[in-house]
């Protein structure tokens, strides 16, 4: 007895499972070979519609990456000037002071010496943290210098790529597009043709009405 409802149960639940592919089956065959010719025309174009869009995502990262890197140069000169700048003044303002020092320290009173000779390491020490803190500026500067270069340098890089993916890529997209067009029966190039065939006549027409008044 609990066999047959076991069996019962596993039977009506694999029935319950197969229906959606059954349905996904019956939905596929539905399309018509036409249809399905149109479906992978229709994809065709999709993947070339893609292709392009990264080819052009590769020309505006590189426009991006060249754009940020020159300013990036730029800001860096004007850092690098101004740190340079203060590193100078700093080191004048250090040995014109030192100089003083120096002299004042030169004297026979013992207790001013040895102050003097305080302020001297004093200033020794102010004058290490204060060009420490200039040189790092100027570190700072020329790595934002270095690093701008190189955003200019792989911009440049993915500009190359893009350019190169570009053209198949239109190509692609084209062929795509004229083959849906074929199968979607829409008139462009009759079209064409015919407009141009209307200019022809009207050319055409003209130069005869054109001989007619001169005879």
């Amino acid at each position: 007895m609990n066999n047959r409802i076991l069996f019962v149960f596993l039977a009506g639940f694999l029935l319950f499972a197969g229906s959606p592919v059954q349905a996904q089956q019956t939905e596929e065959k539905e399309l018509t070979r036409e249809e399905q010719t149109l479906q992978r025309a229709k994809d065709k174009l999709a993947r070339a519609e893609s292709t392009l869009a990264r080819a052009q995502a590769y020309l505006d990262e590189g426009d991006s990456l060249i754009a940020n890197g020159e300013m990036m140069m730029n800001e860096a000169k004007a850092e690098l000037k101004t740190a340079k700048a203060e590193k100078a003044a700093l080191d004048k303002e250090y040995d014109s002071q030192k100089k003083t020092l120096m002299k004042s320290s030169k004297t026979d009173d013992r207790a001013q010496s040895d102050a003097v000779r305080q302020q001297i390491r004093e200033h020794d020490t102010k004058y290490r943290d204060d060009s420490r803190a200039a040189d790092a500026k100027i570190k700072a500067a020329d790595k934002k210098f270095e690093k701008g270069k190189s955003n200019i340098t792989k911009g440049k890089e993915k500009q190359k790529m893009g350019k190169e993916k570009l053209k198949p890529a239109q190509k692609s997209l084209e062929e795509a597009q004229e083959g849906l067009n074929a199968l979607s029966g829409e008139p462009e190039d009759d079209a064409v043709e015919a407009t141009e065939d209307e200019d022809d006549q009207e050319q055409s027409n003209d130069k005869k009405k054109k001989k007619k008044q001169q005879d």
